[in-house]
């Protein structure tokens, strides 16, 4: 029974800490407000005590997941652990890894305060990519409804008792027709399949030749998007003042395989010697993009060189979500064209239907 009842709180847990790691609104409020404490000097432990009494409206609400968190975190600190340590588990890897960072360097408030930034400049960029993303994939679909209710639901059944010359009037719609009939499902699960297995492999495929289809849409858009999230956790790590060796092994020890090949790369050219703008062009992944490793290997010398790491990521996200605003809006106007296309050429063909219905009609009335 004990066990039983140990299993369950730890089931409880769990699904609270699966809540509050993914509420971006409930983490960051408690960043905001542990961030503006902080940065009065006031004690860690005395922070957590009141945001636990905030969160939990004086005790009230103790079982809330913010509260729940804010109290493990009361208590780990008061039993000597550190705030990371604490926070294991109740937020991202991505978060946590900053947090990290600012422990090591003693900046905790600006490392919270660079979570807030990091997150809602990766909230556009992820926003940026679904809008790329999503329209093509809505025309795909409303296309193949399309095709499917006329070419399937219509015409199959008027093979059943249509005469000939009226099958012949609809034209190359019937042969589609018949295609759609034979492979659409196959088609259909062809392609679900390829992106599912696209999306399952986009942060494991590695080597050469990934980097050669990094450059194309969609492996283009994952690269955008850790690329952004690359730099941004980069230049939040060395304003904490993280020496860069420290601040690659970090995000390289937080990566998906993909990212950890080009963070590695990046980390043995920099080991060698080579600034971080050279380190990340000698090592050809075309990561996180061409322009900005040239942009980097001329201002990486500067002693600010997490300011300047921030404003060309800055300058590099606004031109990469002006590039996917622009693809989604060529996406949409060719799907409107192919949508209207594939209307016109069906609604051509009922009219021919139609035409040869009436032929028939008139030569049924001179008999």
């Amino acid at each position: 029974m004990s066990e039983m009842a140990n299993n369950l709180d730890d089931l409880n847990r769990k699904f609270l800490q699966f809540q509050f790691r993914t509420s971006r609104k409930q983490r960051f409020r408690v960043y905001r407000k542990l961030e503006g404490m902080l940065r009065m000097n006031e004690a860690l432990s005395r922070c957590l005590d009141r945001l636990y009494q905030n969160a939990s409206e004086m005790g009230k609400y103790p079982n809330r997941p913010a509260a729940v968190a804010l109290r493990e975190w009361f208590l780990k600190d008061r039993a000597g652990q550190s705030i990371s340590e604490a926070m294991e588990g109740w937020v991202p890897t991505g978060e946590l890894y900053m947090i990290r960072a600012g422990e090591e360097s003693g900046t905790m408030a600006k490392s919270l305060a660079s979570i807030q930034s990091v997150g809602e400049k990766a909230r556009q960029m992820r926003e940026a990519v679904i809008h790329a993303v999503g329209y093509p994939i809505f025309m795909m679909i409303l296309v193949s409804f399309v095709l499917w209710t006329f070419g399937v639901n219509l015409i199959q059944n008027m093979r059943k008792s249509a005469p000939p010359n009226v099958m012949a009037a609809m034209g190359s719609v019937a042969a589609l027709s018949d295609f759609i009939n034979d492979w659409g499902l196959v088609i259909v699960v062809g392609v679900i399949s390829l992106m599912v297995l696209i999306t399952l492999t986009l942060p494991h495929w590695r080597g050469t030749i990934r980097a050669r289809f990094d450059m194309y849409p969609p492996w283009s858009w994952f690269r955008v998007l850790q690329g952004s999230g690359f730099l941004l956790g980069l230049s939040a790590l060395l304003g904490a003042q993280v020496p860069l060796k420290r601040a690659l092994e970090i995000l390289e020890e937080q990566g998906n395989p993909w990212m950890r090949e080009r963070i590695n790369s990046a980390r043995q050219e920099v080991l060698r010697g080579r600034n971080l703008g050279e380190a990340l062009r000698y090592g050809k992944y075309n990561f996180p993009d061409p322009s900005v490793a040239v942009d980097l290997e001329i201002l990486s010398e500067r002693a600010d060189v997490g300011t300047v790491i921030e404003q060309v990521t800055e300058e590099w996200i606004r031109d990469q979500i002006d590039n996917l605003k622009t693809q989604a809006g060529v996406a949409r106007n060719v799907g409107l064209f192919i949508v209207g296309g594939v209307i016109a050429w069906t609604m051509m063909s009922i009219f021919n239907v139609v035409g040869e219905l009436s032929k028939q009609g008139t030569n049924m009335k001179s008999f």
